[in-house]
């Protein structure tokens, strides 16, 4: 038993010495370690983020503007208890990112002096564990406000980073440091980050002894970059410049972008104008002029309130995707989450939206067959989701359809504008006492023919808002015209409504079906594939309706 035993140990030992010798022997012989760099290189099994190897692939989100300060404190003390970290509670998904970077607007520290800026920030140390816990791996920290507090507050900040385990770079204690590219390896790749500031503070540029930060006019630009390609695969370089709150790049942010990509830098990654600017590419180089604000206190409009998550991806060192998102913020300086253009789009609508709404639920009437006989169950009705028709397809204001109709018919205008004819909409829904009073006009003026004229209050197609009303260029947007049948904007309408949903409601000689006398301005929506059926059976939208019970 003792003989077996020890044929069982000896080998055993022999075996882990193995594993532990070879690794080591080669490590040695490969020199890979961080200490044969000349980049700052972290490595992966040392990050504090759990790692995840999916398929080779890294995803790095790119935030905006980020000042924890001034008007976002007050807000943060009023509303959340001086707790910063409420913040974030809508941004759990930029912990998934395999590297969260940001730009850093202004010192971080309880120290300094005010150098007597106009806007002069400077953050609680507080708050740098909570990025921290919020997924921030590294930041930019060459911009115009890390001077504010002197260069005490500034050193302040780059200790405060290193010791909440978050990467910076364009800024360091000497010009080495800061010149040195950040390097992150991920899943086979190295990912280098350099920094610079367009807008200055010109005395707060590094130099071989003195702290300070990477500017754009450095002589020696093109070598720092070129340099920093030689020690990644994949080269980051973040410009703090462009002119503030325009939403359009100008050719000095183009000339440096380029610049930085003829000299190896693989993406372009802009702030400081505090609004979210067009993205170009150069090279097949993605340029982002500006990712806007993060979080900020700019409450003074819209797009300040807000800013652009930007994530690529990449597989095998190379780019296989990038994605475009917003975040917004609320009154309180709160990111609501993270959005899709659309999903933005949408809500910008619901909260400027002038239409009516409805005050209670109704049973939706979008294909009522409705006319001289059938009228509205309930004449209160307003239909969901009306929204209004903008300026280029329509004469005036507050002209509603239902979504669907109102953006098939903005893709029908646009279309027709595209073929030379300027088509617009001059009426669409019409409440119950808005369509009482026409008809009681139309009596008054000529009460014969009122009937077959001017539909009775709750027996209107516009009141489901569903139907519209054109006129044309030609008829200088004249309405009610029975001339408007014979314009060319009349008859690409009768080759063309139909493939946008679109059907003339009271064709000519067709009174004695649909109760109303021939009205060549006056169309419905019923969708695209039902205006298709209606325009190859030759029926009109009574007998298609009555026929197919929709």
């Amino acid at each position: 038993m003792k003989n077996k035993f020890k044929f069982i140990v000896i080998p055993t030992i022999s075996l882990i010495a193995i594993i532990i010798v070879i690794p080591f022997t080669i490590g040695r012989l490969l020199k890979i370690g961080p200490e044969n760099q000349t980049a700052q290189v972290i490595n992966p099994l040392y990050n504090n983020k759990e790692e995840e190897v999916k398929d080779n692939t890294t995803t790095i989100y790119f935030l905006g503007d980020i000042m924890l300060t001034r008007g976002v404190k007050s807000s943060v003390d009023k509303n959340f208890e001086g707790d910063y970290s409420k913040l974030f509670e809508n941004l759990d998904e930029i912990k998934d990112a395999d590297i969260l970077f940001g730009n850093l607007e202004g010192d971080v520290s309880a120290r300094g002096n005010n150098v007597g800026s106009k806007y002069s920030f400077r953050m609680e140390p507080k708050v740098l564990p909570v990025l921290k816990d919020a997924g921030f791996d590294i930041v930019s920290f060459a911009n115009n406000h890390v001077g504010d507090w002197n260069t005490t507050a500034f050193e302040d900040t780059l200790y405060g980073l290193k010791d909440n385990g978050i990467l910076k770079t364009g800024a360091g204690f000497n010009k080495k440091e800061a010149a040195t590219p950040t390097i992150i390896e991920k899943n086979g790749t190295r990912f280098g980050f350099l920094g610079f500031s367009d807008v200055g503070p010109a005395w707060m540029e590094a130099q071989e002894n003195k702290s300070g930060i990477l500017l754009a006019n450095d002589p020696n630009i093109e070598e720092i970059i070129s340099n920093a390609k030689n020690e990644c695969d994949v080269l980051i370089v973040s410009f703090h410049f462009g002119d503030e709150y325009k939403t359009v790049h100008n050719a000095r942010q183009e000339n440096l972008a380029k610049m930085a990509i003829d000299n190896g830098a693989d993406m372009i990654i802009g702030h400081h104008p505090h609004v979210i600017e067009d993205i170009s590419e150069y090279k097949g180089k993605p340029i982002v002029y500006s990712l806007g604000n993060f979080i900020f206190d700019q409450s003074f409009s819209v797009n300040t309130m807000r800013g652009m998550l930007f994530s690529a991806t990449f597989k095998d060192k190379e780019l296989i995707k990038t994605e475009e998102r917003i975040i917004t913020l609320d009154k309180k300086f709160q990111p609501e989450g993270i959005f899709t253009k659309e999903e933005v789009k949408e809500k910008d609508e619901i909260s400027s939206n002038t239409c009516p709404k409805p005050n209670k639920e109704y049973a939706d009437m979008t294909f009522l067959n409705i006319g001289q006989i059938v009228k509205l169950p309930d004449t209160t009705y307003i239909p969901e989701n009306l929204r209004e028709l903008n300026s280029d397809s329509s004469i005036g204001s507050n002209i509603c359809l239902i979504k669907e109709a109102r953006n098939a018919f903005e893709d029908m205008t646009t279309a027709a504008k595209k073929d030379g004819y300027i088509i617009k909409a001059i009426s669409g829904f019409r409440s119950y006492e808005f369509q009482k009073t026409l008809f009681s006009e139309s009596m008054e003026r000529n009460k014969e023919n009122a009937v077959v004229s001017v539909a009775k209050p709750g027996y209107s197609e516009h009141q489901l808002g569903t139907a519209i009303d054109l006129t044309g260029s030609s008829i200088n947007y004249a309405k009610g015209l029975t001339q408007f049948g014979d314009t060319e904007e009349s008859k690409w309408l009768e080759e063309n409504a139909y493939l946008y949903g679109f059907v003339l409601s009271y064709p000519k000689d067709k009174v004695d079906v649909t109760g109303y006398k021939y009205e060549p301005w006056h169309y419905r929506y019923v969708g695209i594939e039902n205006a298709k059926e209606i325009k190859e059976t030759n029926l009109t939208i009574t007998e298609f309706l009555e026929r197919n019970k929709i």
